[in-house]
């Protein structure tokens, strides 16, 4: 079977699209299937194109058998909604024209957010006389509205939620990540039969406990046994960095503990503002890392923790870290409330508490630093939780199916 997958996340770029698509299509070539990716010139989450790739219109690589196109996009590093939805739009259309000289697949896959890139794969779908497959990560455009950028009666945003209706109806099958992403899609167009909730999943040979974390600690500057207490991710405006560095400075005057924060986005000067305060001296931001190093960074963090903002989306929502922590064995701590505290009561891999509790994150910092037994079970749980639920071969092979039936191959 060929399969088109359209998206504006895969490798080189990093963050958890990226690797969660990539994975995919290594793993489903794997399985025998030829895969063509479309996708943007890499950039994210830096929101420039990398060199090498600069000042071109496509560059075609081989990964690991897979054939990926890259197209330009004017990229751009500003939060502003304007010049996101311009570079979105700009991708849209070097897609669509690349995508034409594509030979015609078997069904077409496509990562639906932005809306822009699943309007160049529904096109090219149409053109090409081949079904898609939509695959929905996130809310959208529930998401603007959460997080201040648009108002649900501005007219723009009526025009997204359209538009983003439009290709749930004309999709074959919709496959979602979580089941309130079901739920939600069900509700705004029925047809609750071709939807299917795949969890994501984890690399669970690289994402293991037990790692030497020698070297890449004393690459970022790790003194004797000190504990990290690491933030990893996307500084992105979900996230409550207000709590969770309040909550860092509370454990400022503590010479074993060092507050790691490994990542960049959208809040990066505002982070890098306030760390400039004595009361933040004991923590280090050491910015983006490359996923290869990734499972060590989970390892060499004794925690994770992290805060999201109070919105009633955000109860709806399963960051994918959760995962990679998880497997490799890390106890978290997060300030949440909805699915993903619901996932740490059932794994027993952390603790949570509710929105904006600092005390509350504290004393569970304070105890899984201070408790060594509690913090043996926590990052055995997560382990043994991953390993019964996140597999990515189990992943691949249900996308299989579901790829199969949309093409009318099942």
């Amino acid at each position: 079977m060929h399969i088109l997958l359209v998206t504006s996340y895969f490798e080189p770029d990093q963050g958890a699209a990226a690797v969660r698509l990539s994975r995919l299509a290594r793993l489903l070539q794997a399985r025998g299937h030829q895969i063509t990716v479309l996708t943007t010139l890499p950039n994210y989450p830096h929101g420039r194109i990398l060199d090498g790739y600069r000042g071109k219109f496509q560059v075609v690589e081989n990964r690991d058998g897979v054939r990926v196109i890259q197209t330009w996009l004017w990229a751009t590093r500003s939060p502003k909604i304007s010049r996101r939805l311009v570079s979105q739009l700009s991708f849209m259309f070097t897609a669509a024209l690349r995508g034409l000289f594509i030979p015609r697949p078997d069904v077409v896959l496509i990562e639906s957010q932005p809306v822009f890139t699943s309007l160049a794969g529904v096109l090219l779908s149409r053109l090409k006389r081949a079904p898609y497959v939509l695959n929905v990560s996130d809310f959208w455009p529930e998401y603007l509205l959460a997080v201040g950028a648009l108002s649900a009666s501005s007219p723009l945003y009526r025009i997204f939620y359209w538009l983003v209706n439009v290709t749930f109806r004309g999709a074959r099958r919709i496959v979602t990540l979580l089941h309130s992403l079901a739920e939600n899609i069900e509700g705004r167009i029925g047809q609750g039969e071709k939807i299917t909730t795949i969890y994501n999943a984890v690399d669970l040979r690289r994402f293991r406990p037990g790692l030497d974390t020698t070297s890449f600690r004393q690459q970022h500057g790790a003194s004797g046994d000190e504990k990290w207490v690491s933030f990893i991710g996307t500084f992105g405006t979900h996230m409550d960095f207000e709590t969770m560095l309040d909550v860092a400075a509370h454990f400022n005057d503590r010479q074993d503990v060092r507050f790691v924060l490994i990542g960049t986005g959208g809040q990066r000067d505002r982070v890098e503002q306030r760390l400039t305060q004595p009361d933040l001296s004991r923590v280090r931001w050491i910015g983006w890392i490359d996923h290869a190093d990734m499972p060590l960074a989970w390892n060499a963090s004794h925690i994770t923790f992290w805060a999201v903002h109070d919105h009633p989306l955000y109860r709806s929502i399963l960051q994918s870290k959760t995962y990679e922590a998880m497997a490799c064995g890390t106890p978290v701590v997060i300030a949440v409330e909805g699915i993903t505290a619901d996932l740490m009561r059932r794994s027993e891999a952390g603790v949570t508490v509710p929105f904006k509790d600092k005390a509350g994150l504290i004393a569970a910092i304070t105890r899984l630093l201070d408790d060594e037994d509690f913090h043996r079970r926590c990052s055995q749980s997560g382990r043994a939780y991953a390993e019964q639920n996140f597999d990515a071969d189990r992943v691949a092979e249900r996308y299989e199916a579901v790829l199969l039936d949309a093409a009318g191959q099942g």
